[in-house]
């Protein structure tokens, strides 16, 4: 009997979405009288061909039917069963609220790229960053990728997804749980928190569909069931099973931008889950899927959600206001756990303070206002502590533009409480990007290598500090972001005011082995806090 077979890589088919299916093994390939290690592919139409045959062949005998699930079960496998039955019917409360997207860009054509495979940055920089996958499929200059979404709204026709699953896209399409397509717009989108919000054009909802609510994330603990749903390397309404294994987690821990805190789940979550939902076992959605943290670009057990009380506050302004309105304070903050034993002891910190180290107040901030300084350290806001920048952002970003807050700070080891006004956040805050472009031999020599610095033996115009004549291109100095004309008024908070006393201050530096300078640096009239530390 002849039989149709190919050796085609089955990833490559995949992706192609090719209808084939995969028989692998020595014993079923015998079966079919072909000799082979390897892998048979068989069209659906020859599979069935092969059942009849096989069918006729089997006339005279027939295995005994199946008797169906024993009613004397023990009470063990009659409780999994029950604890089974929970998430099938998770299942079909919840994946017809599920939708696949596919987002179309206009490219070079030919255009080489190794992209991210349309996920949330998910290899960590130390890993070399990237992904292994192609970022799409690429013809007539038009390059498609495919995330997730769900419903919150089907009255309206409104589901949620990542702002990077549709990001820069000219066209999006939409395919439903009963297989419909359409078009979709977008409402809105907060790009620095990875939400948008769609509206399905031409929308008729019907009784196949549903919408999820969103929980209160604020409950969810660690070790709760949950499932990921979505299309992971465009497999629609995919479902895996997991738990919460950690909530809370800072963004600034994984190298993500922006100031949210993650939902942590072990329930596999691949390319193309992004922006499908994090569902508990009642059914509500607590997140959604944002990114995974992996050497290889699939799942490892460690993946991501953004906590369903955010994507709350942001869907509801971005529908009604198109945009997301963000309060501010005007400080830029260091995470106080990422300095090192040695760097506390220098600065005279409590290695078992958190929260976030001052480094800079914006001019005319409602930081400034507050009497916020560079070196405090931000640990409560309302009475409630605060673990990370991240954290303390997002305890800030959603409040109303004029509202109050108590912020409890440490500063020179003495607790202090300061009451700030947010305001909405400027446009334009902070600028981190801006480059740059005679002291003893010994003393050059050390700042250099160090650290990229050139200081000036020429006296500040008001007479205190030490000027920063040069920094190096791409220095330890450039990269915290001073600047020539820069005045550095203190080093580890005692004050310099020549040369000499950077000598002596560099020379403690290296005897102390804390291997972290804590600078005080003024420009244009206003200070900053800047660390430069040698690993």
């Amino acid at each position: 009997m002849p039989i149709n077979s190919r050796s085609t890589n089955f990833a490559s088919q995949l992706g192609q979405k090719a209808r084939r299916f995969m028989v692998a093994g020595v014993s079923t390939a015998a079966l079919f009288g072909v000799i082979s290690a390897g892998v048979i592919m068989f069209f659906p139409q020859e599979l069935t061909k092969i059942r009849d045959v096989l069918s006729a062949q089997a006339a005279t005998y027939k295995l005994p039917a199946s008797a169906g699930p024993s009613s004397a079960a023990s009470p063990d496998v009659a409780f999994l069963r029950s604890f089974s039955r929970v998430f099938s019917n998770l299942a079909k409360e919840t994946r017809p609220a599920l939708i696949m997207i596919i987002a179309e860009k206009k490219v070079t054509v030919n255009q080489q790229q190794i992209g991210e495979d349309f996920f949330f940055p998910f290899i960590p920089p130390e890993f070399g960053g990237g992904s292994p996958f192609p970022r799409g499929r690429r013809q007539q200059g038009i390059e498609t990728d495919a995330g997730s979404g769900f419903f919150v709204d089907l009255s309206n026709g409104y589901a949620i997804t990542n702002n990077h699953v549709i990001d820069g896209a000219e066209k999006i399409s939409v395919t439903t749980f009963d297989n419909h397509k359409y078009n979709a717009k977008v409402v809105g989108t907060a790009k620095n928190l990875d939400i948008a919000v769609l509206k399905l054009i031409d929308f008729k909802p019907n009784a196949s569909l549903k919408q999820l609510s969103l929980a209160d994330s604020d409950k969810v603990e660690v070790g709760d069931w949950v499932v990921a749903l979505g299309a992971p390397f465009e497999l629609p309404q995919t479902l895996t099973m997991g738990v919460v294994s950690a909530v809370k987690r800072s963004g600034d821990v994984l190298g993500l931008n922006g100031p949210n805190s993650f939902i942590q789940t072990d329930a596999p979550i691949n390319p193309g889950n992004s922006g499908g939902p994090l569902v508990g076992i009642d059914g509500q959605a607590v997140g959604m899927n944002t990114a995974i943290f992996s050497k290889n670009g699939t799942s490892v057990g460690i993946g991501f959600a953004i906590p369903s009380n955010t994507i709350r506050l942001v869907a509801d302004s971005l529908i009604n206001n198109g945009k997301v309105t963000q309060a501010y304070l005007g400080i830029e903050l260091y995470d106080v756990t990422k300095l090192g034993a040695k760097a506390l002891k220098e600065m005279k910190i409590d290695s078992n303070i958190e929260g976030g180290l001052v480094m800079r107040v914006l001019p005319g901030s409602p930081a400034a206002k507050a009497g916020l300084r560079p070196y405090d350290i931000i640990h409560t806001i309302n009475g409630a502590v605060v673990h990370s920048p991240s954290e303390i952002q997002s305890q800030i970003m959603f409040l109303k533009p004029g509202t109050s807050i108590k912020l409890g700070i440490l500063r020179n080891n003495q607790q202090k409480m300061l009451i700030a006004n947010v305001a909405e956040a400027p446009t334009h805050t902070f600028d981190k990007s801006e480059k740059n472009q005679s002291q003893s031999p010994r003393l050059e020599s050390e700042l250099r290598m160090k650290y990229g610095i050139l200081l000036s033996s020429d006296k500040p115009k008001n007479g205190q500090g030490v000027q920063i004549e040069r920094v190096e291109a791409n220095s330890l100095a450039e990269m915290a972001g001073l600047q020539s004309g820069d005045v550095i008024l203190q080093i580890n908070k005692k004050d310099v005011s020549s040369l000499g006393d950077v000598s002596k201050l560099l020379d403690d530096t290296k005897k102390s082995g804390s291997g972290a300078l804590f600078l005080l640096v003024e420009r244009d009239g206003n200070q900053s806090a800047i660390i430069l530390q040698v690993q």
